[in-house]
């Protein structure tokens, strides 16, 4: 097994969240569909809630402290979704949680499973 680098999250890292906006943007417009266009532009909006701290946490976990702080840097990630998500709801006239929640969720479960996709196609 070789040591994990840099360069290899941040390949895996690219791979997984271009798989996931491909997903995503399937997602978009199965909503403009069914509902309407303001709906599928929420979607993306949810989508880069998640995916925005998930980038931030990868490029972190090489600083010079990410080694020893993981944990910390977890619950930073979490805490930035969290503030973008109540600053999206404080912003906006018309939030529609449905729609953002449909985005952040689609990221939360798809980028994990595109991500050991990646990592598992490059150890071979």
């Amino acid at each position: 097994m070789s040591e994990y680098t840099q360069r290899m999250l941040a390949r895996n890292l690219v791979t997984a969240l271009l798989r996931t906006c491909i997903v995503i943007a399937a997602v978009s417009v199965l909503t403009w569909i069914f509902l309407d266009r303001r709906s599928a532009m929420v979607v993306w909006v949810g989508a880069g809630v998640i995916a925005l701290p998930q980038i931030w946490l990868a490029s972190s976990l090489f600083s010079r402290f990410g080694a020893q702080v993981p944990a910390l840097l977890g619950a930073v990630k979490f805490g930035l979704s969290a503030l973008l998500f109540g600053a999206w709801f404080v912003t906006t006239s018309d939030p529609q949680p449905g729609a953002l929640f449909l985005g952040a969720m689609v990221v939360l479960v798809s980028s994990p499973v595109f991500y050991h996709l990646a990592a598992k196609h490059e150890d071979k």
